[in-house]
């Protein structure tokens, strides 16, 4: 009877069902990241895909992180996952944004940005981040118009101004 009764209490046990798994990762993930341990943050974020592929905030997460450490060519490749898992969600487009700008890649940043705002018009920074790629690019007229929404939605004037003064110089030695 004992291994019977053994048997049972095993049985009882609650195991952690694979949701619990891949939040757990994703918590783990997120604290890596946010002590700048990007290289433990892939690690998490992967097992927890592992066990929840199709959550797309998990690819963007990891996208994120590969973005922290350089590897921009794996970011875009989960930032393009996240979208098509999860099209709705706005911090996608603008970090994919930011990953295709720091490549040179402005005309496709400016897409990323544009979509974000579609989806959450009142985002300062997106337009602060649009505003500096129009700088880069020269386009004087879309950029004022970009920073001037920027500040009105509160994005400080003073750093964005920084901002599109170094994209304007990155213009003018083209």
């Amino acid at each position: 009877m004992r291994i019977v009764d053994d048997i049972k209490k095993m049985l009882r046990r609650e195991k952690p069902i694979t949701p619990e798994i891949a939040l757990d990762r994703y918590k783990a993930g997120v604290e890596a990241a946010e002590k700048g341990d990007h290289r433990s943050a892939v690690e998490h974020f992967s097992a927890a895909i592992s066990k929840s592929p199709e959550t797309g905030k998990l690819y963007h997460h990891r996208g994120a992180s590969f973005a922290e450490l350089g590897k921009f060519h794996e970011a875009i490749f989960d930032y393009d996952t996240a979208v098509r898992r999860t099209p709705a969600y706005p911090d996608t487009y603008l970090d994919r944004g930011n990953t295709r700008h720091a490549m040179g890649d402005l005309d496709k940043a400016i897409k990323d940005y544009t979509e974000a705002i579609r989806l959450k018009p009142d985002w300062g920074e997106a337009y602060a981040n649009r505003s500096v790629v129009y700088a880069e690019l020269g386009d004087a007229e879309n950029s004022g118009e970009d920073a001037r929404k920027a500040m009105a939605l509160g994005v400080d004037s003073a750093m964005l101004e920084e901002m599109i003064a170094a994209a304007r110089e990155i213009a003018e030695s083209r």
